[in-house]
């Protein structure tokens, strides 16, 4: 049971910062006048890029840590900061300037494979959802079998993405750009605890005495 629990953790905390419904509009947008074809091909490819900068990421940023000569603690408490201004952008009903500039929002119209920039990266696989990942993988998981959850959360929250994506037309008709931005506020809120839980662990492993 605690396996699972732990499972359904990490897919939650990855869903919520990932918020593939909240990306619906934007996609929406970003594809009008695509056919169905085209847009299919912008979610695969949108999906594919996200996952592999995940697991990437996932795999071998602790030893980019340890290349640099960076404190893990130090870096457990400036994710914590990063989910937690994404989750306050979210609460305040905005895309947060982490995961998509309005730049490449702009640049973004102007190029065919919008899958992978900004659908992909940074609006799905951003600087909020790589630094959950690693922490998750490399911080919170004490054994191979915990660390193999944590990729089957990726995995399973990709795939959701994935079908949410491309559904989205239909998603899109019955939640509207309020009924997505009602989900992105709640996913925020879930986002800010998870940022804030992240700090805390942080400032224990920095000063122990706390």
């Amino acid at each position: 049971m605690s396996d699972l629990i732990f499972l359904l953790t990490v897919f939650i905390a990855l869903f919520a910062i990932l918020n593939p419904v909240g990306a619906v509009p934007i996609l929406m947008s970003l594809t009008e006048g695509y056919s169905r074809k085209e847009r299919g091909g912008v979610i695969f490819n949108s999906v594919m890029v996200a996952a592999g900068m995940l697991i990437s990421f996932m795999l071998i940023g602790i030893y980019v840590f340890e290349v640099l000569g960076i404190n893990i603690a130090d870096f457990q408490i400036a994710g914590g900061i990063l989910v937690f201004k994404v989750a306050f952008d979210m609460l305040q009903g905005r895309t947060s300037t982490t995961k998509l500039t309005k730049t490449e929002q702009e640049e973004s119209l102007q190029k065919e494979s919008i899958g992978v920039v900004p659908i992909g990266t940074p609006l799905l696989a951003g600087p909020g959802s790589l630094t959950t990942a690693i922490i998750y993988f490399n911080l919170r998981s004490t054994s191979y079998a915990e660390k193999f959850l944590v990729l089957l959360a990726v995995l399973l929250v990709i795939a959701a993405s994935f079908f949410i994506l491309k559904y989205s037309s239909r998603i899109f008709e019955k939640i509207g750009k309020t009924g997505s931005l009602i989900v992105s506020r709640i996913m925020g809120l879930l986002i800010a605890a998870i940022g804030v839980s992240f700090i805390v662990e942080g400032l224990i492993s920095v000063f122990p005495v706390l």
